[in-house]
């Protein structure tokens, strides 16, 4: 006989694989960021730890001009292969206001 799973029950189990998931890509993200000489500035729920099942990663790219291109495309297939949302900014498009609203509010990779 086959158990009932309820919408709380696989939401919760969603909201746990997008924070493992995420989890995963800011470790990739690291190691990235040390070699490649930029970083990334996680912002919204996964630096707030306030994850849900409809969750994205919300990150900004902060690399050299020549680097940021591979960046933005490695950030995209960690997420890709991890099947994570990702709402992906370059630092060098954003606009200052956007940059202040979460720069209390994110989290420094590396």
């Amino acid at each position: 006989m086959s158990s009932i799973v309820t919408i709380a029950e696989r939401k919760a189990r969603e909201t746990a694989r997008r924070r493992a998931a995420a989890d995963l890509v800011m470790s990739e993200m690291r190691a990235f960021g040390t070699e490649h000489g930029g970083r990334f500035l996680i912002f919204g729920s996964a630096a707030e730890d306030r994850m849900k099942f409809d969750s994205d990663l919300d990150v900004v790219v902060d690399f050299p001009a020549e680097r940021e291109s591979e960046a933005y495309d490695f950030v995209e297939d960690a997420c890709r292969r991890q099947d994570l949302p990702a709402d992906i900014h370059l630092k060098s498009t954003s606009s200052s206001g956007f940059l202040d609203r979460i720069r209390n509010h994110m989290v420094q990779v590396p």
